[in-house]
């Protein structure tokens, strides 16, 4: 799709060794450290805003 539209991808890490959040996803112990969902939308919508302002 990416030769048509111009696209991105990045990762987000969700783990937290300090509070013990340390599985991969697809394991049944699988959790995430919800501050990475600010930091990731945070990223997403400066990403968004910095291409529009383009």
């Amino acid at each position: 799709y990416t030769q048509v539209i111009p696209g991105c991808f990045f990762r987000l890490g969700v783990r937290n060794e300090a509070r013990g959040i340390i599985h991969n996803v697809h394991t049944p112990l699988f959790d995430i450290d919800e501050n990475a969902i600010e930091i990731g939308m945070g990223t997403m919508a400066w990403l968004g805003a910095r291409t529009l302002v383009r």
